[in-house]
Order: structure tokens, then sequence, then C-alpha cells
């Protein structure tokens, strides 16, 4: 929410430059980050029925990973935001170890049956 609602401070906290190109491509990504953050919601109310949602979650979060290490690597950035990522990488390793515990399960009202 930072870089969405107080971009210049947040980028300065990142080590991220800010001009009207990067402005754009943040609010975008922030307002997915904000999109997302509804869904985890709607997961952590009930896990079984919004299941493939977590499969999105674990190449959503993996995708933030290597991007933004892959961006580290190359020296474009500082290692601000690859600490940050950390957290989407222990969600993505969370989401993956739920959905491999759970494998079975299904929503209320549904049956393997056919």
């Amino acid at each position: 929410l930072p870089l969405l609602l107080v971009p210049g401070p947040a980028a300065e906290l990142l080590g991220l430059s800010l001009n009207p190109t990067a402005l754009l491509f943040i609010h975008i990504a922030m307002g997915l980050v904000v999109l997302f953050g509804g869904v985890y919601w709607l997961i952590a109310r009930d896990p079984v029925r919004y299941r493939p949602f977590i499969s999105l979650g674990v190449v959503l979060k993996t995708l933030v990973v290597v991007v933004i290490l892959s961006h580290w690597l190359a020296g474009t950035i500082n290692g601000r935001l690859p600490a940050l990522a950390a957290g989407d990488l222990i969600f993505a390793l969370l989401f993956w170890g739920y959905l491999r515990s759970t494998n079975g399960l299904q929503p209320a009202g549904e049956s393997g049956a056919t």
C-alpha cells in the first residue's frame, strides 16, 4: 500500500527511481497487489472453496521472487526489494505446502462421484 498511496517516500526507502512511466507501472502493479490481497482474504475465509486461487498464488508469488531476484542479480536494484520479496517466497512455500497436504479436499456439496 505505501507504493500506491505515497509512492515517492516508499520508492526512496526501497531505492527505486521514479519517473512518470515508472509511476504508471507502480500504480498498475500495486493495484494488482491490492486485488490479490482481496483474493487471499477469500482464501483465508474458505480455503477449500477458493482452492484454485491458491495455485495461482503459488505461481504469482514465485514470479515476483524470480523477477525481483533477477533484477538484483543484474545489479539494477539494491538489496532492499529482494529482502522484501523474501516474504513472497515464504508465502509461495506455505501455499504449496497447503496444496500438497490437502490434495483430496473438495468444497462442501461436491462429491467425486459422477
